[in-house]
């Protein structure tokens, strides 16, 4: 049996370990797009990469933590002729979401629902680190653990613990997370990882839930497809459009998800609790990226300006965690609404003076609308070397090794320094 567990409204629960005065009070930890990456003044940021997730930057400042930002400093715009509310809900306490806020939602929405809702800035360090904390926590605990993101994990029990004390053990590990982190957690056990995932909403807020294989056919009978961990929008509009709402349903649809291929047999396993996928307790990355909004702008120059400070960012963090891509994805969105985007692979030495000119040719070649102003850059990158083995293109590689070199000088100098001790020209 495999166990999932998920940490009760995590950001606002870890602010509530530090101020006790916030339980039992409608809260939120709102978010906001970080603009301040895009200003020309020296502003040191170094990387943390211990926990992925929704939500959770790896790109902090080198203050953040000593000065702590209150909502008026960290949430308000204030123009010459207005004061704007900017942010969205990232977690809501279960008092706040009685009012009926919701993740992403705008803060400004929030507080419309829910006057006396207390939103907090965030601290991401601080997150990290109980993060971090319960995952070492949890390997002593658990033969197999996955990380699978900042505040979810899952495990694997067999041959660890006897199926019929299952439901037990995982009631006094809840306990024991509670006593000695001050954090509530929630668990779900079931046949497979997606299918304890599934479990686990219906256990929270901290509870413990137990669906037995004989049981889930029954279980999964009238829940509404959307709710199954993969089933995104893509899929959800294809199975209505066939009559299939919910996920008891799936079953005797059969033919449909395997004339789907592999990722639709995979879906059909999984949602049937018969995926039989192992805990992964090494996660390849698939991609990285980095992306930004912000006011509308119309001015090319400005807009190439912030692309190259995305793309020297991106590249930082790449070259830390050691990985050489050769696909690269680029997307703007305008501000009516439309976007364009491109993906280019091309096998080359990783290094910043190609990632730089190439991300800056993408934007070229997309921008097609060019008296609209633009509120959106995004920059990922993905198929890395490392996990398919692929040949450098070798008229480029002696020029490639040659940047490659130079760049591993200047990240020693960003990794003493910060991010920004080296720019380039046309940021500052």
């Amino acid at each position: 049996m495999k166990i999932h567990l998920d940490l009760d409204c995590f950001f606002a629960s870890c602010e509530r370990v530090l101020d006790s005065s916030l339980c039992g009070k409608p809260i939120a930890v709102g978010g906001r797009g970080d603009t301040k990456i895009f200003q020309k003044e020296f502003c040191s940021r170094r990387l943390y990469d211990k926990n992925r997730g929704a939500f959770v930057p790896n790109l902090f400042y080198s203050d953040v933590g000593e000065k702590k930002q209150d909502f008026d400093t960290f949430f308000i715009d204030k123009d010459e002729d207005r004061v704007r509310v900017r942010g969205i809900i990232t977690t809501a306490s279960y008092e706040g979401r009685a009012y009926g806020v919701k993740t992403g939602m705008t803060i400004w929405e929030a507080l419309r629902l829910c006057p006396c809702l207390l939103v907090l800035p965030p601290n991401h360090l601080l997150y990290h680190e109980f993060s971090h904390k319960i995952f070492e926590f949890l390997k002593l605990k658990i033969p197999l653990v996955e990380q699978y993101s900042v505040d979810e994990f899952f495990g694997d029990l067999s041959g660890w613990v006897r199926d019929d004390d299952l439901f037990s053990y995982c009631q006094e590990l809840k306990q024991e997370i509670l006593d000695k982190f001050g954090l509530p957690i929630s668990i779900g056990i079931a046949s497979s990882k997606w299918a304890a995932k599934l479990v686990t909403n219906s256990a929270k807020p901290f509870g413990v839930r137990e669906v037995k294989p004989s049981r889930w056919e029954e279980f999964i009978k009238d829940i509404p497809i959307q709710k199954f961990p993969g089933i995104a929008k893509g899929y959800e509009r294809r199975l209505k459009s066939r009559g299939i709402y919910k996920l008891g349903e799936i079953k005797s649809a059969k033919s449909l998800f395997y004339s789907w291929k592999k990722p639709g047999i995979s879906l059909y396993k999984r949602v049937l609790g018969i995926d039989n996928e192992p805990i992964a307790t090494n996660h390849p990355r698939k991609s990285v990226g980095i992306s930004r909004t912000f006011d509308p702008l119309k001015e090319r120059c400005e807009i190439k300006r912030r692309v190259t400070i995305l793309a020297r960012n991106l590249f930082y963090t790449v070259s830390k965690l050691g990985l050489n891509p050769t696909t690269f994805f680029l997307k703007i969105r305008y501000e009516d609404y439309l976007k364009a985007k491109q993906r280019v692979t091309i096998d080359r030495l990783f290094n910043e003076n190609f990632f730089k000119f190439l991300i800056l040719d993408i934007f070229d070649k997309i921008d097609l609308y060019k008296d609209f102003k633009i509120r959106y850059i995004g920059i990922s990158v993905s198929n890395f070397m490392e996990y398919k083995k692929r040949s450098f293109d070798i008229l480029k590689y002696e020029q490639d090794l040659k940047f490659k070199k130079l760049g591993d000088c200047i990240k020693t100098l960003r990794d003493k320094h910060g991010i920004d001790i080296v720019k380039n020209g046309c940021e500052i």
